[in-house]
């Protein structure tokens, strides 16, 4: 979609802030309906660099005409931040954020279906007591199979980044690379049903909770 997708959409949402039942809307309470100052040209492209690749399209202008972050789905979007360590992801002016994430995490390869497949077999693998001679043995290999199944876990997140906090542990992720780009994926794992795909692009799930809000509050 070209920049027309956000004409308007900042005034929407800051119209939507000043409705005395704003509050009432589900986690409102988080972001308040504040969104965070639009992002240069020259951010963006600092922002890119630590990336590794482009934005998303949709994204990118989003950051360009709405604003960096705040209100948004559910609790509310992360907000790209430059510091010390690099640009990352944090819930800057959010109540309740999902966990930062780093440019260079999220620069690299989005496989997370690939890992689950990984991480099922590996399931299989869990060692058990009484396959080993001693307590020491087993403890050993217990060790060494959770160190493996963290990192299988926590790489199922790479190459994309945790936009918004939906409650109870599941989170909405934007995917930035490979085909999936653009593309609004759910880390529904708490729930034992993975990391998947929404069907939905960025401004189309925005844009949505977006319309929503208005209609709720007959705005």
């Amino acid at each position: 979609m070209n920049e027309v997708t956000w004409v308007g959409v900042r005034e929407r949402v800051l119209r939507v802030a000043e409705h005395p039942e704003s509050d009432t809307v589900f986690g409102a309470r988080g972001h308040g309906f504040r969104l965070g100052p639009v992002m240069s040209e020259e951010q963006l492209q600092a922002l890119e660099a630590d990336l590794g690749v482009g934005l998303p399209p949709q994204y990118r202008s989003f950051l360009l005409q709405v604003g960096a972050g705040g209100a948004g789905p559910d609790y509310g979007l992360m907000t790209p931040s430059s510091g010390d360590g690099g640009w990352q992801w944090r819930g800057i002016g959010l109540v309740f954020s999902a966990q930062p994430t780093t440019a260079e995490f999220a620069g690299r390869p989005f496989v997370p279906e690939a890992l689950q497949g990984e991480l099922n077999a590996l399931d299989e693998q869990e060692p058990e007591e009484g396959a080993f001679a001693t307590a020491e043995e087993f403890h050993h290999a217990q060790a060494a199979w959770n160190t493996r199944y963290e990192e299988l876990y926590d790489a199922q997140e790479a190459g994309a980044v945790f936009l918004s906090e939906q409650g109870c542990g599941y989170t909405s992720l934007l995917v930035m690379t490979g085909p999936h780009q653009g593309a609004v994926w759910e880390d529904l794992r708490p729930m034992d049903r993975g990391i998947e795909p929404t069907g939905h692009d960025f401004a189309h799930w925005y844009r949505s909770w977006l319309e929503r809000t208005e209609q709720r509050l007959g705005t």
